[in-house]
């Protein structure tokens, strides 16, 4: 065989070696995302109590509205 063919036969064994190689750490990684998936437990939005009720405000944002700037930004 030809040296040619042979760079050529070892161009194509590297590319499907590291083809193999990243399904393998592919599938670990799917494995491992959906186990950790299986840890979260998620609730749904009817059962999660209001931190605030639908027409209040607070008084910090109303303030920092009004006033058209960050309360802690002041340029002089």
């Amino acid at each position: 065989m030809s040296v040619w063919l042979w760079i050529l036969v070892g161009v194509a064994a590297f590319f499907a070696a590291s083809l193999l190689v990243g399904l393998f750490v592919a599938a670990i990684l799917a494995k491992l995302g959906q186990e950790f998936s299986e840890l979260i437990e998620f609730d749904p939005l009817e059962s999660s109590p209001l931190t605030h009720p639908p027409g209040s405000k607070g008084s910090v944002a109303e303030e920092r509205l009004i006033a058209g700037r960050s309360a802690g930004l002041r340029l002089e």
